[in-house]
């Protein structure tokens, strides 16, 4: 068995190799014989709408962080922003929970940029199964730690900012450029959605996680690499949950009371989130 492992292990690594090779050799090919420049693909990625299953297909192809074709905001928290720009100009593909402000600087002609949008109550529901979920060895901030003794309701509710930082209208302040704000009233909710939808609209594509192998198809096709199996999902909440009924409870629906105190927290989203669902008819 053991031998049969590592052998399987030795396959999948080679494999892997074999794609990046063809995929760089495809990119000189296409540089030095035809003139042929593929665009620089970004991903504004908003937690739990399904991005480490695109992220993880494109590292298949494109290149491990380590490699520099491959470049992850969430490194750079914390360090000069220049850093973070610097590397992205250089990379293939550059993704993370990256604020809109963060985006522009690395933004050029040469960048085909996209999102993925989820209905703001399911991601909720979704982010909170998650953090309360998360293993022992997974990297996380110290507040994480104690969000995870929260019930879905003292979630929901709770007024503590590190807590709110990520449930209030996390969609809206991350594309309005305004992670840094939590809004106190529904005005400032709203002129930041406005900001959003206006910045969201200059994207190359938003898709959406009900849909995403449609998305992920058309990211993919525009980056060069092989259309994606079907159905691939990597990081799913409901994966992290050993107990039964609380795996069915991180798949089910809000119930009137939790969507009553989740309100506040999405309304602004779900003024983006409906506003693009339309456009999409």
């Amino acid at each position: 068995m053991r031998r049969q492992a590592f052998a399987s292990r030795v396959y999948a690594r080679v494999r892997k190799s074999l794609r990046r090779l063809r995929y760089r050799m495809l990119v000189i090919f296409e540089g030095w014989i035809k003139g042929k420049r593929r665009p620089r693909v970004v991903f504004i990625h908003t937690p739990k709408t399904g991005g480490n299953s695109i992220n993880s297909y494109f590292k298949e192809y494109v290149g491990s962080k380590k490699s520099g074709r491959t470049v992850r905001y969430d490194d750079f928290i914390g360090m000069n922003m220049n850093a973070f720009v610097e590397k992205a100009k250089a990379a293939d593909y550059v993704m993370g929970h990256m604020p809109w402000s963060a985006f522009e600087l690395c933004r050029d002609e040469r960048t085909y940029a996209f999102t993925i949008l989820r209905d703001p109550y399911d991601r909720l529901r979704s982010l909170y199964h998650f953090i309360v979920n998360l293993p022992p060895d997974y990297p996380r901030e110290d507040a994480v730690n104690e969000m995870q003794h929260l019930s879905l309701h003292e979630f929901l509710s709770s007024r503590d900012p590190r807590v709110r930082t990520h449930t209030d209208n996390f969609l809206t302040r991350q594309f309005a450029g305004a992670l840094d704000v939590l809004p106190k009233t529904q005005v400032e909710r709203f002129r930041l959605a406005e900001v959003a939808i206006r910045n969201l609209s200059t994207l190359d594509l938003i898709g959406f996680n009900d849909d995403l192998d449609a998305a992920f198809a058309k990211v993919a096709h525009v980056a060069g690499l092989p259309p994606p199996p079907r159905g691939r999902r990597v990081n799913v909440t409901a994966d992290l949950v050993v107990d039964g009924q609380d795996r069915t409870a991180a798949s089910r629906a809000l119930d009137d009371e939790a969507r009553e105190l989740a309100r506040p927290l999405v309304e602004a989203d779900l003024v983006v989130y409906e506003h693009f669902r339309k456009l999409q008819g």
